[in-house]
Parts: C-alpha cells; structure tokens; sequence
C-alpha cells in the first residue's frame, strides 16, 4: 500500500495453529529459491464453475492482487505466499501483487488491477488468481460492484483461455470490519462467477493473530505467509483448481 494509505489504516488499527498445516507450502518455506518464475481451519466458501480437469504438469500462475501478496515489509519476495505456492507446486508463479492497489484504488506500481492486465497477458498464464483488497474500502458498494466486473471482463476478454480464480478479501484486525470487506468479496464471486471462473473464500486465517503479523497488525511475518499460503493451497486442492 502507499505509505499514506498505510498511516491510515494504522491509525484505524490503533482505534480500534491449531490445525495442521499442509506440508507443502510449510517444508518449502525453510529454504524458498522461488521454482520456475494453522490456526485456522475455516471451511472454504467456494463457487466453481464446471471444467475440465486441472492437468498435474507445470503451469504458469499470475497472481493480482495487494500488498498482502506483494510481500509488503518481508526481507524477501521470496517470503510472500505467491513464491511458497511456486516452490510448493513446481508451478512459475508470475507475482503482480501491488502494494496500495485495488480494483478502485492506484497502487505504489501506478495503477489498479486494470492496469495490470498487460502483465498479465505476457506472462502466458494458465491460472490467474485475483484476490479482492481492503484498499478500495473506502469505496461504495456501486463503485466496487462497476470496477470489479469491468476488470475482470477486461482480464477474461484477453486471456480468454485462462482459468480465472477470485479469492476473498482478508481483514487481519480484530474489530469489525467495514461493510465494503464483504463488498469487495461479493462483487469478486459476481464477476469471476459471470467471467466463468471459480471462486473461493479461505476465511480469515490470520484475522486476531498478531503473532504471525508485522508491526502494523495488518502484514503477514514470513510465518504468516506460511499460514496464508497453506490456506490458500488448501482450499484451491479441494475445489479441484491445484492438483
């Protein structure tokens, strides 16, 4: 995120494992050389649209979406879930997370979501996976429901033979979250939904954990990443979207 829309969102922090973990994504996080470029046990809430088999070989994976994915505050890319599902999968995993980016909201690299398409469409990717943001918080639900369809059109439209997979909003906080976290997330499964595409809800895996958060009680730590990225692979493994 920008680093004024991240003095406000710590400004709005300050106002306000039990289960096992795939070992996939934890044992490659020891020593992560990215491949080819948890406490919480929530039922994923998944909307998937009928298709063909996911083929086991390699593929490449682009992924769209916040600072959460880019890897804000971690020493090293290699540390965000992206690279540990690379790692984990032997898939290249094209990161285009953007920090301050949403499917409303300019991010550090310029743009939003729609900006990104381009990047996307170099990368060849079988598998795009676009995760809804609190940065467009702020937003109404109008403009999230116009921004969200419009983008994913735009990405369906040019890589018209990728899979699309939507995945929710994450909120870390323990106070409630603001009604356009659940926004952004119902206008994603809308548009992915209408796109063909797939999607799926992990919950809120790291939500009241600040031991696997950084200081700003909103970024994953590398541990978090780990937690992140098993829920993540977890919940695509079950609706059939990684194999």
């Amino acid at each position: 995120m920008t680093s004024s829309r991240l003095r406000a969102k710590t400004a709005l922090l300050a106002s306000g494992v039990a289960g096992a973990l795939l070992l996939v994504c934890t044992a490659c996080s020891a020593g992560v050389a990215t491949a080819p470029i948890a406490d919480a046990t929530t039922t994923a809430d998944v909307t998937v649209a009928p298709m063909a088999a996911t083929s086991t070989a390699p593929r490449t994976i682009v992924t769209i979406g916040d600072s959460i994915m880019a890897g804000f505050g971690l020493d090293d890319p290699s540390q965000a879930w992206p690279a540990l599902l690379a790692a984990a999968t032997g898939d290249t995993v094209v990161n285009l997370g953007c920090s301050g980016a949403g499917f409303v909201v300019a991010g550090d690299c310029g743009t939003d979501y729609a900006g990104l398409i381009d990047q996307a469409v170099a990368a060849q990717p079988d598998l795009v996976i676009v995760q809804s943001s609190d940065n467009d918080m702020d937003e109404t639900q109008a403009t999230l429901d116009a921004a969200t369809a419009s983008t994913v059109t735009a990405l369906r439209e040019a890589l018209p033979n990728a899979r699309i997979v939507g995945l929710n909003t994450l909120w870390n906080p323990t106070f409630d979250d603001p009604a356009a976290i659940t926004w952004s997330s119902d206008a994603l499964r809308a548009a992915v939904t209408d796109a063909g595409g797939d999607f799926v809800s992990i919950g809120q895996p790291l939500q009241g954990r600040d031991d696997l958060l950084q200081w700003d009680l909103e970024h994953p730590d590398p541990t978090g990443q780990i937690v992140l990225c098993d829920a993540i692979q977890q919940a695509l493994t079950d609706a059939g979207i990684l194999l």
